[in-house]
Order: C-alpha cells, then sequence, then structure tokens
C-alpha cells in the first residue's frame, strides 16, 4: 500500500523497513530477549540497510516493548504523510474522496498489529510452569524402581528389558513437554521463527518492486495507449453439435 499511495519515496522505503524490523522485533520478544542481544538480528539489521544504528539505539534505549517503538515509527511516518501541505502526502489530494478512507486503512492495520503484539506476549506467558521437568522426573523414577519390583516377580529376567523399553518412550515424551517449554528458542525443534521472518521481509522486498513495476508500467501505458481493436466475427473454439 505504501509504494502505491505515498507519494513521497523516502516515507515509503521508511514504511517497508519498519514493517520488516516489526517481525523481527516480534521474534525477540517471543524469545524474551533484545533486537540487540546477541544471536538476535539488531546488528544484521544494520548491515543489511533496514536500521540505522541510531534507530537501533533508540529502540534499545526506549523501555517499552521493541514491536510497539516500530508501530511508533510507522504512525510517525504517516503523521508526516498528514502533514505534507494540501494533502499531498497521498497520490490524490486530500479533495478526492477516498483520501481520508486510505488513513483510515493505514489505522486499522497498525491497530491489528498492535493487537498482535498483545498475542505474543500471553504466548510467551503461557508456557509449561518451569517445575516441568523436575516433577515428571520424580514422578518417572518414582514409578519404575517400585514397577521393577513388581514386575520382577512376574517376568524375572525380561524386567529390564521391559524397563528399558517402556523408560526410553516415556523419556522421549518427557524430552517433548520440556522443548513446548519454550517453542520459541534456537533449537532444531523449535518454531523456526527465523524462517517466518526471512519470508516476510522476502515478501515486503517482492510487493515493494511489484508496485514500483506496476507504477512504471502505468505511466508508460498513458503516453502510447492503442485503441482496443474490434473483432470482425466472433466464432466458437470447439464444435458445438447442433440438437435435433
Amino acid at each position: 500500500m505504501n509504494r502505491r499511495w505515498f507519494a513521497n519515496e523516502e516515507l515509503q522505503d521508511r514504511f517497508s523497513r519498519f514493517v520488516i524490523v516489526y517481525s523481527y522485533a516480534c521474534k525477540s520478544m517471543l524469545r524474551g530477549k533484545s533486537l540487540t542481544e546477541e544471536g538476535e538480528d539488531g546488528p544484521d539489521l544494520v548491515k543489511r540497510g533496514l536500521l540505522t544504528q541510531q534507530e537501533l539505539d533508540l529502540m534499545e534505549g526506549v523501555p517499552c516493548w521493541q514491536p510497539h517503538f516500530c508501530l511508533d515509527m510507522l504512525r510517525e511516518v504517516i503523521a508526516q504523510l498528514h502533514m505534507i501541505p494540501g494533502g499531498k502526502g497521498l497520490r490524490m489530494d486530500d479533495t478526492n474522496k477516498i483520501h481520508g478512507q486510505l488513513f483510515r486503512c493505514l489505522d486499522n492495520t497498525l491497530k491489528h498489529m498492535n493487537d498482535l503484539i498483545g498475542s505474543c506476549v500471553r504466548i510467551r506467558a503461557s508456557g509449561l510452569p518451569a517445575s516441568y521437568d523436575a516433577i515428571t522426573m520424580t514422578s518417572f523414577i518414582t514409578f519404575f524402581l517400585l514397577a521393577s519390583a513388581v514386575w520382577s516377580t512376574a517376568i524375572g529376567w525380561m524386567t529390564p528389558i521391559v524397563v528399558f523399553l517402556a523408560s526410553m518412550i516415556i523419556m522421549f515424551l518427557i524430552v517433548m513437554g520440556t522443548k513446548l517449554v519454550d517453542p520459541f528458542g534456537s533449537d532444531k525443534v523449535d518454531i523456526p521463527l527465523e524462517c517466518f521472518c526471512a519470508t516476510i521481509e522476502a515478501q515486503v522486498h517482492a510487493i515493494d518492486q511489484r508496485g514500483k513495476s506496476i507504477i512504471a508500467v502505468a505511466s508508460n501505458s498513458k503516453k502510447a495507449v492503442r485503441p482496443l481493436a474490434v473483432r470482425s466475427e466472433s466464432k466458437a473454439t470447439f464444435h458445438i453439435p447442433r440438437l435435433a
């Protein structure tokens, strides 16, 4: 939308940049970290030109959730569009009927992005309790110690084999539960947040490039418009049998 409707190219770029940074900030928040911490993407975002070092330092220094900082920067872009005299921030001036509707659409989108931050906070806060491992391991050891004594009277020398197979299955379930305590980490079994962020970044760049291409094609089409060719007759592309 910013490439299609914003008239200022600098504001177009800034809006796209912080949409991308928003996704990386949400990833860091889900991990309980900051973009500037080791293993996160802050320095890489600066190297790729998506953030300036000043913006990253300001984001780190402001005591708030970093995705909210990105939303504030997006709102600032919209505010600067409003402040351009004569409503020239968009490609149509303020006398156009849809001028106000576009700003309302942008504001509703930012409102939805703000709701997503609350959802991320709830997901982060609703994980398994930290005592999960201690409780499950205690139950595991107690059960198999008592079970070994009981099973040995019935199955004799088969007891170690049965205990080993059963304990391997239960240990597998315990490990799965342990990973679910923090599914947003960087382990192989965790949710691939890096892939999600990279996909969002690639899609934003693709949308920006598509917007520029469409605007360029539309501008060239206005300069050389050819009349539509009128067919002298129409013929079917397949034979339709005549019904008796």
